[in-house]
């Protein structure tokens, strides 16, 4: 569970969130003969920030593993680094190519979808992050196991047997996903495990990024875009992360009640 504080009208969530987890972590611990030189005991807790629930647009970003934080709440470790410490690792938060890009393309769609030289530093939307005054929203992994090599591409065998664990029997993904609530979901290029987070249909019936669905989890609907993962160095984050998604939402959201402003 996290340690970091919340309003009182989103810890009923947050308990929920946690009993989810210990059934998860339960899941893991009996088939952890699947599992890729790791124990259940290194899963990674996520969810939401505080203050998500009360976003007019709950955005939740869904990436697949967590980097070299194994057994750690990546919620917390989140939070830390956007208030204070505004490093990753060695690389300054605005830098960061994951978490600058979310901290920007959040804050454009809860801020009217300004453009986005228009938009602050990274840095600074972390100054407010999950307050009051500041934008929130929820993340999590499609694998709830941490990459612990030194590299930063993907460790798709160990992404394979966490997933396949999370998949028997009770759907885990879906039911985070029911649980949060959101009303637009962004993935980050998951692939054939995009299945996993519930029902998708698909809106724009394209192949090519960003796709667009409209993903049912456990009865709730909202809207979803894969997109690149947001990591990837060659890719325009003007171009071909924050205008597209802006316009999709645009295109798209009204029929999901959505209004951007």
């Amino acid at each position: 569970m996290p340690s970091i504080t919340y309003p009182e009208n989103e810890k009923e969530k947050l308990l929920a969130l946690g009993a989810l987890f210990d059934d998860w972590h339960s899941c893991f611990v009996s088939g952890g003969e699947s599992l890729t030189n790791q124990v259940a005991d290194d899963m990674v807790f996520d969810g939401f920030h505080p203050n998500y629930f009360s976003q007019k647009t709950k955005i939740l970003f869904v990436g697949r593993e967590a980097l070299q934080i194994a057994g750690e709440n990546s919620i917390d470790l989140i939070y830390q680094v956007y208030r204070d410490g505004k490093r990753v690792g060695a690389q300054h938060l605005n830098q960061h190519l994951f978490h600058s890009r979310m901290l920007y393309i959040a804050y454009g769609i809860l801020r009217g979808m300004p453009e986005l030289k228009e938009i602050p530093y990274a840095s600074e939307i972390g100054d407010y992050f999950a307050s009051p005054e500041g934008i929130s929203f929820a993340f999590m992994n499609i694998s709830k196991m941490s990459n612990e090599s030194e590299s930063w591409q993907a460790d798709w065998s160990a992404i394979n047997a966490a997933h396949s664990i999370s998949s028997q029997g009770r759907k885990f993904n879906e039911e985070e996903i029911a649980l949060l609530e959101p009303d637009v979901v962004i993935t980050m290029n998951l692939g054939e495990k995009i299945s996993s987070l519930g029902e998708l249909k698909s809106l724009n019936g394209l192949d090519c990024m960003p796709r667009v669905f409209e993903l049912s989890s456990r009865g709730h609907r909202s809207l979803l875009i894969d997109t690149w993962h947001f990591s990837a160095p060659k890719k325009d984050s003007i171009l071909e992360y924050y205008v597209p998604i802006c316009n999709l939402l645009r295109q798209f959201g009204p029929d999901f009640g959505l209004k951007f402003e």
